[in-house]
């Protein structure tokens, strides 16, 4: 299952890149990824952003990551013009799916057992706000902040089937709301 959303978000990056201006390296304490981004006319822009999500593994609470993919519509809300630098503030609404472990529900903080419950599908609409740093060349950096309030669905760990399967709010989404994303931009045009 993890390879085909693996291939799914590898042909998205492929395919999508001819109508993108932007291409980024996504990283995060959520993840590391990839980012396109679409500017449109009126303030508006779009982000598609397909992420390595790593809970649990730098801490070895769990060996294999989750993978997920956002989708943004961006406003521009401000613009201030410096001497060697434009910063854009934006905010806006997504959308984010993927095959993800969750915070182990009943425990706060543990950073030592392994994690007891098995990764699920999560989906979740998200916001988002940030500010990009332009200087005037082909790189660009972008520092913002993304929440995601949706369900996460998983394997039932007793019954091993998905008939069986527990439903619960995605808990990471908003736990890790405060974690920085920069992404290192890329002009592509």
């Amino acid at each position: 299952m993890r390879l085909k959303l693996l291939v799914l978000n590898f042909l998205l990056a492929c395919c999508i890149p001819a109508a993108a201006q932007e291409f980024g390296v996504f990283n995060s304490p959520k993840g590391i990824g990839a980012q396109l981004r679409f500017p449109r006319s009126g303030g508006v822009f779009h982000s598609a952003t397909a992420i390595v999500d790593i809970y649990g593994v730098p801490t070895s609470r769990c060996k294999d990551p989750g993978y997920r993919f956002n989708f943004s519509r961006l406003y521009v809300l401000n613009t201030l013009e410096k001497k060697n630098c434009t910063l854009l503030f934006y905010a806006g609404p997504g959308l984010s799916l993927g095959y993800v472990r969750d915070h182990d529900k009943g425990r706060f903080i543990d950073m030592k057992s392994l994690i007891s419950e098995y990764p699920g599908f999560m989906f979740a609409v998200s916001a988002g706000a940030g500010c990009r740093f332009d200087f005037g060349r082909t790189v660009a950096l972008d520092l913002s902040f993304a929440v995601d309030a949706g369900c996460h669905i998983r394997q039932n760990e007793k019954e091993k089937t998905y008939v069986a399967s527990s439903l619960s709010i995605y808990n990471n989404g908003l736990w890790q709301a405060f974690y920085p994303q920069l992404t290192i931009l890329f002009k592509l045009k």
